[in-house]
């Protein structure tokens, strides 16, 4: 049975896209959802940090597409400690700047191949708290990132109980948590606690960190039954 979400309020957005059909259809696509309101959009990207201190912007979307100028840009906003949460919206898995952007812990990572349906469904779950990358995004990373050197002897799966390894080795195939829940026969909220442990007891910040990890020390699963 779904769980019901908590609402939000005050979200103050900022759009910066290159391509300005895209940062339009996705104004119009944000101001239509409860509690958030589209504060600017722009397609200048030396004009973001600005906006942010002008409009007091907390919830900002960049396009990634633009390049490791933007990965620059969240560099100084992160660095900044501005609390604003930042999404990076990417067109495939591919890109080395999303991996860049992600050791810089951006907020959350969308394809902009995502139906409107799933932007209105994962946006409020990042103004939330929660960190997001569309399912398209995250698959292509488990894909790609297996050949990503990724040397760390210092993380022990042992701290890991049996679950939350299994949980573990779902997340290195690029499993959602809708995914891993119908695999294990567990429920979404039960995924969410045993993801959120993995990544503490293994100290990563986002989930794709830690796919990333487990491809390259083993850690996925050789084969699964199934009963």
């Amino acid at each position: 049975m779904p769980q019901k979400q908590e609402t939000v309020s005050g979200v103050r957005v900022l759009i910066y896209d290159r391509c300005p059909l895209f940062a339009h259809a996705l104004e119009e696509l944000i101001q239509t959802m409860p509690g958030f309101t589209v504060e600017g959009v722009t397609y200048d990207i030396n004009r973001v940090g600005a906006l942010i201190a002008e409009k007091n912007i907390n919830f900002v979307i960049l396009d990634l597409d633009t390049g490791m100028q933007c990965v620059q840009l969240l560099e100084q906003i992160k660095s900044a400690w501005l609390p604003v949460r930042c999404v990076m919206t990417i067109t495939d898995g591919r890109q080395p700047q999303l991996m860049a952007a992600i050791r810089m812990q951006a907020d959350g990572f969308l394809t902009k191949l995502s139906t409107a349906e799933q932007f209105v469904q994962q946006i409020p779950m990042i103004a939330r708290g929660e960190m997001v990358i569309s399912d398209a995004l995250t698959n292509a990373l488990a894909t790609t990132l297996r050949n990503v050197p990724y040397p760390d002897e210092s993380r022990d799966i042992g701290r890991l109980s049996p679950r939350e390894v299994e949980v573990l080795q779902c997340i290195a195939e690029g499993m959602s948590n809708r995914q891993i829940s119908e695999r294990l026969g567990i429920s979404d909220g039960t995924v969410k606690v045993h993801v959120k442990h993995v990544l503490k007891k293994l100290d990563f910040a986002t989930r794709v960190e830690a796919a990333l990890w487990a491809s390259e020390n083993g850690h996925r699963s050789k084969s699964w039954s199934s009963n």
